[in-house]
């Protein structure tokens, strides 16, 4: 059990926490000099460890980076002095921070022990309406010990909270130093998940990849830590230093690296602030052990009002890790004075529409503790999914964590399985829709029909519908086209006399095909009327005209596009060239420019001077061919 002390600048803190531990939590020579606490300190157990902060009013932005991610608070107030106003903040930030247990040390019994009912009735009136009214008051002394025993055992009743132990590692880094013969160690409180020796884990934000080669939990050395622990990690990696390390920084798994400049949250603002912020006021943020510059503007309202809770978009002077739930501190543009706090409801969360009511439904489904019952009222809404890595990112939550009666991953999106059905049927009826409306056409292309999709569901997903419809034989694919099984597009008995003989001319030369003029004569038909033919078959997919007049096979153009793909593989730049191209394909270099040219209309190639760079993911437009 992590306990972090509170209170205000010479009321005992540090002294206390020594008559608990024996261990004097000051140490640095200031600090022994000037008789106050300047920086965090730390002092250990068996039970529980603590972390004593500052009280001077000064050093607030300290006792919140050591206040965040504790399990109980130990609030600290001198008889001889009793209220005072760090008390007042440091239990504003306590209230703010989501501590709900604690218990409240009236200290210096030994000078004022007629006080203890006059300060413990200011105490009771401070904390009346947070969640530590009901926190014990107790009398102590740490130069005669008196209650020491008492508050140890009101401390150890109050046992650690419940941590997200399953979930990926998150260590909210608040000091950084170098030890002779082991190199870099890192501290802070993991706040989630678990960290062994030999974990590659990820300093974040900087990005910088590393190992840990040792680790300290709760003071001891031991092969793991868990959520809930205070941690020191003696890491190594090629990129990391003391100097790239700051306060605030995150040690994790990669896969929730992912530093944020803004996100929305609930945010409530104190009930005696004189006014309302501006919009976009300049506010000092305090989110685990970071402190970041930052702009704060309401989104469900026209501002925000003392006393009232509202959503509101923070925009950062700098990216910070933040996940759903990381609970938050604000102090006003000067730093002097705590203004507000809430909680992080969308770390990631989208540029522009921020106050539409489709976003503001989203936030309401997302602002609720639970992460399956936030995904079941977010994907009750239009359009039914969401982004899956995003999601789970949003709330550390492992792949395996994800219940499939919630939601099922299909792609890179999440959706109920009723959905995904909703989907597969949406599209049996649109191609059956287009059959009857243009029953000489073969079907529709992948992407035209993704388009016709209500909500116009991801690439990667709308893929893994088709091929889902595909094992149940519900839809074939025809060349580029996907059509139902009962579908066959037809040609008059003329035109496809026509078409038999024009295939095997056009597959003799399938790079370089005979233009429309050449088929005409060669089969003694009129050229409008060859012309038209070949528009009829061009309709029902198996040919492409690539340039005016001159018709592909189908499946050519595929191979073509495949070659092309392979070509730039194997360039060093990664392009391809028409030379190249044309000596690949032997046709000549005027027909081999016309299907380059053919490929960057259609999206294929993108042209950078005289090179093209392949876009394969558009390579499957032309059919499986092509991929």
């Amino acid at each position: 059990m992590i306990i972090g002390t509170a209170g205000h600048v010479d009321h005992g803190k540090t002294a206390l926490v020594k008559a608990l531990t024996g261990i004097d939590a000051d140490r640095l020579a200031e600090e022994k000099r000037r008789g106050i606490t300047i920086d965090l300190g730390y002092a250990y157990t068996d039970a529980f460890g603590f972390v004593d902060v500052p009280g001077h009013e000064r050093f607030v932005h300290t006792m919140l980076a050591g206040a965040s991610g504790v399990d109980a608070a130990l609030l600290v107030v001198a008889l001889d002095d009793g209220v005072m106003p760090q008390t007042r903040e440091h239990v504003q930030i306590l209230q703010l921070l989501g501590i709900d247990r604690g218990v409240v040390a009236l200290t210096k019994s030994d000078l004022a022990p007629d006080r203890v009912e006059e300060v413990g009735a200011q105490v009771c009136g401070l904390l009346a309406k947070t969640a530590l009214a009901s926190a014990p008051l107790l009398p102590v002394s740490a130069v005669s010990n008196a209650g020491i025993e008492t508050l140890r055992s009101a401390l150890l009743a109050l046992g650690p909270r419940e941590r997200d132990t399953d979930r990926y590692p998150r260590l909210a880094v608040d000091r950084a130093f170098t030890l002779t013969g082991a190199g870099l160690v890192v501290t802070g409180t993991l706040v989630a998940g678990r960290i062994r020796v030999e974990d590659r884990l990820m300093l974040s934000p900087p990005g910088i990849e590393l190992r840990v080669r040792g680790l300290h939990a709760q003071n001891r050395p031991a092969d793991e830590a868990v959520a809930g622990q205070r941690v020191a990690l003696n890491v190594t990696g090629p990129r990391l230093s003391k100097d790239t390390v700051t306060r605030g920084d995150w040690v994790l798994h990669p896969e929730v690296h992912a530093p944020t400049a803004r996100f929305d949250v609930r945010l409530t603002l104190l009930a005696d602030e004189s006014r309302a912020p501006r919009a976009n006021a300049p506010v000092h943020l305090h989110l685990g052990a970071a402190h970041v510059t930052a702009r704060v503007a309401a989104v469900d309202a026209e501002r925000i009002e003392p006393g009232n809770t509202v959503l509101a978009r923070l925009t950062l002077d700098r990216p910070i890790g933040a996940l759903a739930r990381d609970r938050l501190v604000l102090r006003d543009a000067a730093a002097t004075r705590t203004i507000g706090g809430g909680v992080v409801i969308d770390p990631f969360p989208p540029r522009r529409g921020r106050r539409t009511p489709e976003r503001l439904a989203q936030l309401a489904a997302l602002d609720q503790a639970e992460p399956a019952d936030a995904l079941r009222a977010l994907l009750a809404l239009p359009p039914g999914w969401t982004d899956r890595i995003g999601y789970l990112r949003a709330r550390n939550l492992p792949p395996s964590m994800l219940s499939s009666a919630t939601a099922v991953a299909v792609g890179d999106l999440l959706m109920t399985p009723a959905t995904l059905d909703a989907l597969c049927a949406g599209v049996v009826e649109r191609l059956a829709a287009h059959h009857a409306a243009a029953p000489d056409q073969p079907g529709l292309q992948l992407e035209r029909l993704r388009m016709a999709t209500p909500g116009r569901p991801s690439a990667a997903a709308f893929r893994v519908v088709i091929e889902s419809l595909f094992r149940r034989a519900a839809v074939e694919q025809d060349g580029p086209w996907l059509r139902l099984p009962t579908h066959r597009a037809t040609l008059s008995a003329q035109d496809e006399r026509v078409w038999q003989q024009v295939r095997g001319l056009i597959e003799a030369e399938r790079f370089r095909p005979p233009r429309t003029r050449d088929l005409a004569r060669a089969l003694s038909v009129p050229e409008a009327a060859m012309r038209a033919t070949l528009k009829r078959v061009q309709r029902m997919g198996r040919l492409i005209e690539v340039a005016p007049d001159q018709f592909f096979l189908s499946a050519t153009v595929a191979e073509m596009a495949g070659i092309a793909a392979g070509l730039a593989e194997a360039a060093s730049a990664g392009t391809v060239t028409a030379a190249a191209f044309r000596d690949q394909l032997a046709n000549g270099r005027k027909v081999a420019i016309q299907v380059l040219e053919y490929f960057d209309r259609a999206g294929v190639t993108v042209r950078i001077g005289d090179e093209r760079r392949v876009r394969t993911e558009r390579l499957e437009m032309f059919g499986p061919s092509g991929l």
